[in-house]
């Protein structure tokens, strides 16, 4: 298999051509962190990088755990065209732009990959209209908690109506986005002309808004789940933390028991037990046809009314996604009695990421037994002078009483 990362996803889906141009901080992040999927990858797997950089970091940190994963660059393909030839191709996420640019690489080397076809059915399986529709069928086989179901407007002036007529504190999201981005928290009573602004242009770029209420977050987490040959399978959970403002922080990276013990912590495990089915059945029923790979179901836990309540369905992530990585971070890589903070950083100032990776290196040196973390600090791709993005994790002993989420 040939694995590739291609983040920005969502919206090179919304854009649905070949040609979509990335924003250059997305571009950047792309380059930068190629080698992510190096890690839930399977021994002799290859990963498509862009920087000298990878490789060399590759070769050097791989062999720490006795595994054997191969990676290059496009002009790499001669050298090892009889390996790569007849792959299955891999996307972080499905689009017409990522299909395009490993069809063109296909023919101009003689490859015949397997690459995923674009199916139109997948654009809506990537918007929060589909989210939406995952959420009223949960409720309704539940028969559980009637959270308000999001409502899509296509003017500032349905939004308005919303604010001045209904009570509370309201979010604003951009159909196709994830990962905490295309979130607008609004005002309680009026938009100011910069809350205005970022709708019209949220508006013009994707025809409408879903507007839902603040909940009373306790806990970020989300479901995996992988498609294969038209079967979904549960991977596992994962917990993550988000900033004020929803962006995506980090994940925990521990074992699957101890994170069902924190959320079961809130809510019975037979409520995610009877979610998780349900998911499983709508999956399969909605989206096994047109799409194999991960799907991560964003959820939430929340305080209502004094009790603690599941919301089943904030986002469903059509690709693969920290949380999945996550989840095999810890599984192939951190030793038994360890659990680890995994994050991403990102900084415009020259060398600064450089630095806080060498003070970490310094200050919590890496030690790995049997092939496993036991504890300190790891970059997950290499880091330069010029490096923005910095995807990284923290492990320590669990028995030091550390909570990755502090």
């Amino acid at each position: 298999m040939i694995h590739f990362f291609n983040p920005g996803h969502e919206t090179a889906v919304l854009n649905e051509s070949q040609y979509y141009m990335a924003p250059a901080n997305v571009v950047a992040m792309q380059q930068e962190l190629a080698l992510l999927p190096a890690w839930y990858a399977s021994d002799s797997d290859w990963v498509f990088v862009w920087n000298e950089d990878d490789k060399r970091y590759c070769d050097s940190i791989f062999n720490l755990f006795d595994r054997k994963i191969n990676v290059f660059s496009e002009k790499d393909i001669p050298l090892y065209h009889h390996e790569l030839k007849c792959q299955e191709v891999i996307l972080w996420g499905v689009s017409p732009q990522a299909i395009f640019f490993w069809e063109q690489l296909s023919e101009k080397y003689s490859l015949d990959l397997n690459i995923p076809k674009w199916d139109r059915n997948y654009r809506h399986l990537c918007s929060r209209n589909f989210a939406n529709l995952i959420l009223k069928e949960i409720i309704e086989k539940t028969g559980g908690d009637n959270f308000i179901i999001p409502r899509f407007v296509s003017s500032l002036s349905e939004v308005e109506n919303i604010l001045s007529s209904e009570h509370g504190r309201f979010l604003a999201k951009a159909p196709y986005s994830s990962s905490g981005r295309g979130l607008l928290w609004l005002p309680e009573i009026e938009l100011t002309r910069t809350e205005r602004q970022i709708l019209t242009g949220m508006l013009k770029k994707q025809g409408e808004v879903s507007i839902e209420p603040v909940l009373n977050k306790k806990m970020d987490f989300a479901m995996e789940f992988m498609v294969t040959e038209n079967v979904v399978n549960f991977e596992g959970y994962s917990v993550f933390s988000t900033n004020n403002k929803g962006a995506y922080i980090g994940n925990i990276v521990d074992c699957q028991s101890e994170l069902e013990r924190k959320l079961t912590a809130y809510v019975d495990k037979s409520i995610f037990d009877n979610i998780k089915h349900i998911l499983i059945e709508l999956l399969q029923k909605y989206v096994s046809a047109y799409y194999q790979g991960c799907i991560g179901v964003d959820m939430m836990i929340i305080e209502k009314d004094g009790k603690y309540l599941v919301h089943p369905c904030l986002e469903v992530n059509m690709r693969y996604n920290m949380g999945y990585l996550s989840l095999k971070l810890f599984e192939n890589y951190i030793g038994a009695d360890s659990n680890a903070f995994f994050q991403i950083d990102f900084s415009l100032k020259k060398d600064e990421i450089l630095k806080k990776h060498q003070e970490m290196s310094e200050n919590m040196p890496l030690n790995v037994r049997k092939s496993r973390i036991t504890e300190g600090y790891l970059s997950l791709c290499p880091i330069t002078e010029n490096s923005k993005y910095h995807a990284y994790m923290i492990v320590r002993k669990r028995e030091d009483n550390y909570s990755p989420e502090a």
